[in-house]
């Protein structure tokens, strides 16, 4: 079965700042980068990053052209390269659990198991909240939720994956390109599922090629260009949602 869980068990001590010093954005993050390059084996850089603090409650998004690097700086978030890559630099983390929305619901689900039956098994919960949640993110019929992944639509396997997400509790859920097989529709049901299910508390990383997904989802805004990641500020604007 296909686990939307990633164990990170990297721990780090950090000192607390002194009474009456403004906390640092380093000091409140639950994974960091420092000077971090991942190179293939002849040594050519694929990805380089500087500096890089993720704190709770964050909505991220990454943009960047096909190849930039997006998908691999998900991988270096997640202390997981594809194999032949070298990886340098310094990754902290302070995470039990990481999500992961793909592009496809499909690729998070098991295709022959029961849906909500396997969202219990996965995640532990009770047969009550996976109802809740499947309710939430507008899969509310019993008999859809006793289906196999491979009977639903890709709207509805989308909407699964973002369930099965929420379920874990993941203190970080990283989605790559989430709502690129979708029509305008189902991107806007779909992002407006990820603001409200997930906890105020758990932080949301998007890499997107989507212009519309970092307007209306980021309250931070990353770019991926040849590698090279860099931030831009953006206004976040839920209104746009469906508009």
């Amino acid at each position: 079965m296909r686990l939307i869980m990633i164990s990170d068990t990297t721990q780090v001590a950090r000192e607390r700042p002194p009474h009456g010093t403004p906390e640092r954005l380093a000091d409140r993050a639950i994974l960091s980068l420092r000077d971090v390059t991942v190179r293939t084996a002849g040594g050519r850089t694929l990805l380089a990053v500087a500096e890089l603090d993720i704190v709770p409650g964050e909505r991220i998004v990454i943009t960047g052209p096909s190849g930039s690097g997006k998908s691999l700086l998900l991988s270096t978030l997640t202390g997981r390269w594809p194999v032949g890559l070298r990886f340098d630099g310094e990754r902290r983390g302070l995470l039990d659990r990481i999500g992961f929305v793909p592009q496809r619901g499909l690729d998070a689900l098991h295709p022959l198991v029961p849906l909500s039956r396997q969202l219990r098994a996965v995640t532990s919960a009770t047969p009550a909240r996976v109802a809740e949640v499947l309710d939430a993110v507008g899969l509310p019929d019993p008999a859809l939720q006793r289906r196999r992944p491979t009977e639903l639509s890709g709207g509805q396997a989308q909407r699964a994956a973002v369930a099965l997400a929420a379920l874990t509790k993941a203190p970080l859920i990283l989605a790559d390109e989430p709502t690129s097989a979708l029509d305008h529709e189902s991107r806007d049901q779909t992002l407006r599922l990820l603001e409200s299910v997930l906890g105020p508390e758990q932080t949301l990383v998007v890499a997107t090629h989507d212009v519309t997904v970092a307007e209306v989802l980021g309250t931070r805004h990353l770019c991926v260009a040849d590698g090279q990641v860099s931030e831009n500020t953006v206004r976040t604007n839920l209104q746009k949602v469906g508009a």
